[in-house]
């Protein structure tokens, strides 16, 4: 962001005029911009690489994806050191889930099952919702319920990818890459169906474009919405490829995540931010790939390479 991204452009010259001496003090305070940005950025990749490192569900530790769509009662059991599903109860059985009037409930079959909901325990026997987690030994499984099926993706926090694993691949820090967007919504968001990459199907609000410029270049990137109100209505998924896309970034493309601003129609949004699709880390997700709308004619080399 520039020095005129913090202040107004009458209070910055009035600044200008009362408080700086001389050219010198005026190029302090634009490295002083330029140090704590720098200082952000690093600070916020330093939180995500320990999110990799330490978290119970971080993308380095999946190892299996289960789509259940069993209309009986499914058993997980644990057998030869994985977790694993079956209809039949048997032995080393776990816990169970169930579909009961188009609600997935748990049942707990073994004392040292729990399952959390942010900071809330559930109970054996409660309805399950999306986000859930259940803690069995050294797994942890997230749940994602429908009226049909329910996702299952487990977690092995002894994975070696965890335990090899020090930093992510970035790009290094360019200030020319953190720009300022219009947002110009469309006049009627309409749901649409983006393509993932395992052939599905997953629908998004198709909220906005988001217009800057790059090294002059005048550039447009489509936003999508999950949700136009209540919680997280705020979030701007940009999912766009560019000419480092399967060269230095990941083949199946990269995200960019922007809060709208309350009011106005300018938002900041920095590349250097920018994260691989969770499938770059572990093959259990499933990530929306990017429309070739959202295709950049540059070279973004700023934010995450493709994981080795």
């Amino acid at each position: 962001m520039s020095v005129s991204g913090y202040f107004s452009v009458g209070f910055y010259l009035l600044l200008v005029s009362l408080f700086i001496p001389s050219g010198v003090a005026a190029t302090s305070i634009v490295a002083d911009t330029q140090n704590n940005w720098l200082a952000s950025v690093h600070a916020a990749w330093a939180e995500q690489d320990k999110e990799f490192k330490t978290s119970s569900t971080s993308p380095l530790a999946g190892v299996s994806r289960f789509e259940i769509t069993a209309t009986g009662t499914v058993y997980f059991v644990e057998q030869d050191d994985a977790l694993g599903w079956s209809l039949d109860a048997g032995e080393n059985q776990k816990f169970s889930l169930f579909l009961v009037e188009g609600n997935w409930k748990w049942m707990a079959l073994d004392a040292g099952v729990t399952v959390v909901r942010v900071d809330e325990v559930l109970k054996s026997g409660s309805l399950l919702q999306a986000g859930d987690e259940l803690s069995v030994g050294r797994f942890t499984l997230a749940v994602y319920p429908s009226y049909d099926r329910i996702t299952v993706l487990v977690f092995d926090a002894d994975s070696q990818k965890m335990k090899n694993f020090e930093t992510l691949e970035r790009f290094e820090p360019n200030k020319k890459f953190a720009v300022t967007a219009k947002i110009v919504p469309f006049q009627s968001p309409d749901k649409i169906e983006l393509i993932t990459g395992r052939q599905q199907i997953k629908q998004r609000f198709k909220y906005a474009l988001l217009k800057f410029e790059i090294d002059g270049e005048k550039l447009q990137l489509t936003a999508y919405k999950n949700t136009l109100e209540g919680e997280h209505s705020e979030v701007l998924f940009v999912p766009f490829t560019d000419k480092t896309t399967g060269k230095y970034s990941y083949g199946g493309g990269r995200y960019l995540i922007v809060d709208e601003p309350s009011a106005g129609n300018k938002v900041e949004i920095d590349f250097n931010m920018v994260t691989n699709p969770l499938c770059n880390y572990a093959d259990i997700y499933n990530c929306i790939v990017p429309s070739r709308e959202n295709k950049l004619p540059i070279e973004v080399l700023a934010g995450e390479k493709k994981y080795h």
